[in-house]
């Protein structure tokens, strides 16, 4: 009997351990996340960030922004994460913490074709140095731009970086000729 590897479920293992160690070399790790995610699963998580980001005594303000995020992110992590040719969904999400910020990580599995459509919308969202601009980009985009298949036209990585008030960091990394790593890293100041 010959076992066959998942490649993608092998690379996503490695990049989970590894963001684990660079989370807690650097600070405290609120939660991790490294499996199926559906609506019910989103659910839990939620709840339980919710919980975790309460005990910290973040400022009222962080919480609510960690929180938008964190459910933005998980979201479009189900809604928008590709499958790969077996039909899983890699993905894997992170919270953590150090004395200045609060660090989101979300990871999933997004076609090489994708990357494509990506990584410029994200590079034209961090261009902005103004809020006032992104906001406007955002009500502009929100106007002018049709839905994809899966919903969004990207508002949701706008969103994610008014609420967050910093560049977001993407990285993307090929696994194999289809498909690659898309890793969103994303800051909230504690003060």
């Amino acid at each position: 009997m010959s076992v066959t590897l998942n490649k993608e479920s092998e690379f996503f293992d490695l990049h989970f351990a590894k963001q684990v160690k660079n989370v807690t070399q650097s600070g405290e790790l609120i939660l991790a996340y490294d499996g199926v995610l559906n609506n019910e699963t989103i659910s839990k998580l939620e709840s339980e960030i919710e919980g975790k980001i309460l005990d910290k005594s973040f400022p009222k303000q962080v919480v609510k922004k960690v929180f938008f995020i964190c459910v933005e992110s998980l979201q479009n992590q189900l809604i928008h994460g590709h499958k790969d040719d077996k039909g899983s969904q890699h993905n894997f999400f992170l919270l953590a913490h150090t004395d200045k910020i609060v660090k989101i990580v979300s990871a999933n599995l997004i076609s090489n074709a994708s990357v494509e459509v990506v990584k410029p919308l994200i590079e034209k969202i961090n261009s902005f140095d103004d809020p006032a601009v992104l906001k406007a980009y955002y009500l502009e985009h929100l106007e002018n731009n049709e839905l994809s298949d899966k919903g969004g036209a990207g508002l949701g990585f706008i969103t994610i970086a008014m609420k967050s008030g910093n560049k977001i960091t993407p990285t993307f990394e090929a696994i194999n000729e289809k498909y690659s790593l898309f890793l969103l890293e994303v800051k909230i100041n504690l003060e």
